[in-house]
């Protein structure tokens, strides 16, 4: 999978990188998927915001997992 982000603290362009969405991994818990970036650490919904982070290319596989993700990060948003 492809993201990319804006780097806020650089040169404000956005970056392309690669990225995984899995339910193996240490923060993922119940089933529900996360986002691993390459340095092997799981992406945040304030990271996400903060970042500008957008998909920009996901198998049909990923897109279900990453549905999922958007599912709790929304469920993380209720009430605010």
């Amino acid at each position: 999978m492809i993201l990319s982000y804006t780097d806020i603290l650089g040169n404000r362009r956005r970056h392309k990188i690669k990225a995984t969405v899995t339910t193996d991994h240490p923060v993922s818990h119940y089933g529900i998927p996360v986002i691993v970036l390459k340095d092997g650490n799981a992406l945040d919904l304030q990271s996400w915001v903060m970042l500008g982070y957008q998909v920009e290319e996901a198998t049909n596989k990923e897109k279900l997992l990453l549905s999922k993700v958007f599912e709790n990060y929304n469920a993380m948003c209720v009430g605010f």
